[in-house]
């Protein structure tokens, strides 16, 4: 179901293998990925925030790049072994996200 809310936001990055696993957070404040291969226009993160993980422990975030058009501002840390779609970040950019027991959709 991730596949096709990837789909239906038109992210392919750089190649038709962006890095797996993403997985849909609501608690995840912004985008976010371990690597900055597969992301487009990066540029050195100057801000102060940091990414707090589950464990309570903080990763930094070196960069900031874009998928697509509409899927911008993904941050990078290396520390990241997951990939995450923030679900209030797709609300903020008038995305519509419908949970359900058969999986996520997402509208744009």
């Amino acid at each position: 179901m991730v596949l096709s809310a990837l789909s239906a936001l038109g992210i392919q990055g750089k190649s038709n293998d962006i890095s797996s696993p993403w997985f849909v957070d609501s608690g995840a404040s912004n985008h976010m990925i371990g690597t900055s291969e597969h992301l487009n226009n990066v540029r050195t993160y100057n801000g102060t925030q940091n990414i707090q993980i589950a464990d309570g422990n903080t990763l930094s975030i070196t960069a900031v790049g874009d998928i697509t058009p509409s899927f911008r501002h993904v941050f990078v840390s290396l520390g990241l072994v997951s990939n995450l779609i923030s679900v209030g970040q797709l609300v903020d950019n008038n995305c519509n996200i419908n949970f359900s027991r058969a999986g996520c959709v997402v509208q744009d």
